[in-house]
C-alpha cells in the first residue's frame, strides 16, 4: 500500500481535497453525465486521516488501472492541482484522453511526493483505531 498525503489548496482543506481528486478519478470511468444516482459520489481510492484530525492522505495503488470513457473530462481534475504548468496540463490531458485505460503512477503529478507505508507509520499515521473511508 502507498499513500499521498494531499494538502490543503485555497478554500479547500486536506479531506476535501482528497476527497475530489478521488471523485474526479472515478468520473474519467463513469462521468457525471452518464452515471446512475447509486454512482455520485463515487471514489477510486479510500482516504484515511491522520490522528491530528488536520492532515489526510489518499490510499493508493501505483499500478491500478483507471478505465477512460469517451465522455471524460479533465478539467475538475487539473483545477485541484495549481502546481502544474500549463506543459503538465497539456501533456497529461493527451496521454489521459487518449488511452482507453492508464496506471494510476503515469499522472502523479511530478510535485506529489508518494509516501509507503513504513512512513506513514514512522510519521505517526496509524493508530489501533484507525479507520480507512
Amino acid at each position: 500500500m502507498n499513500y499521498i498525503i494531499v494538502l490543503p489548496e485555497g478554500v479547500l482543506n486536506s479531506e476535501q481535497r482528497a476527497n475530489r481528486i478521488s471523485e474526479e478519478l472515478y468520473n474519467i470511468t463513469a462521468p457525471l453525465a452518464i452515471q446512475q444516482p447509486y454512482q455520485h459520489g463515487g471514489k477510486v481510492f479510500g482516504i484515511i486521516a491522520h490522528p491530528d484530525g488536520v492532515q489526510h492522505a489518499l490510499t493508493i495503488t501505483l499500478d491500478y488501472p483507471i478505465p477512460v470513457h469517451p465522455q471524460a473530462t479533465l478539467e475538475k481534475l487539473i483545477a485541484l492541482f495549481t502546481e502544474l504548468t500549463e506543459e503538465e496540463i497539456r501533456a497529461l490531458s493527451a496521454y489521459v484522453l487518449n488511452s482507453q485505460e492508464f496506471p494510476f503512477a503515469a499522472i502523479i503529478p511530478s510535485t506529489t511526493t508518494v509516501r509507503t507505508q513504513e512512513y506513514m507509520e514512522e510519521n505517526g499515521w496509524f493508530t489501533d483505531e484507525q479507520e480507512i473511508d
